[in-house]
């Protein structure tokens, strides 16, 4: 039985003022994803051409799910359902991040092991002068 993904909701209320002020209760009803400065500064770099949005999209999927503790790594799937893709325009996002180094892809479909040290990297040697 295939399973199916549902969007997290959340309540306006429980945000703190400094995102309301940002974002409308409603954009913010499934949550966020933290975008670090240094990486709006570099992205027009890191991420240009015809994949480009596509490949953002996925590596803020892969962001959002990364947490302290996991019980458990994602699975294609559901990280292509958090980037709002079909699964194979998320593999292709895979392999344009992976392709330019920003990621490292191991696992099965099932339980991804996805490192963004590459990236990181990047972000730090075009910011840092």
């Amino acid at each position: 039985m295939e399973q199916v993904f549902e969007r997290q909701q959340i309540s306006a209320a429980s945000l703190p003022p400094r995102l309301k002020e940002k974002w409308s209760a409603s954009v913010l009803s499934e949550g966020f994803v933290p975008f670090p400065k240094k990486l709006l500064r570099c992205m027009h770099t890191l991420f240009s051409g015809p994949a480009a949005i596509t490949e953002l999209a996925a590596l803020l999927a892969i962001v959002d799910y990364r947490r302290p503790n996991l019980t458990r790594n994602p699975s294609k799937r559901f990280l292509a359902f958090l980037a709002g893709l079909p699964e194979d325009r998320f593999d292709a996002a895979l392999a344009g991040l992976e392709g330019k180094g920003y990621i490292t892809v191991g696992g099965t479909a099932d339980n991804l092991e996805i490192g963004l040290d590459g990236l990181l990297k990047r972000i730090g040697a075009e910011t840092d002068e």
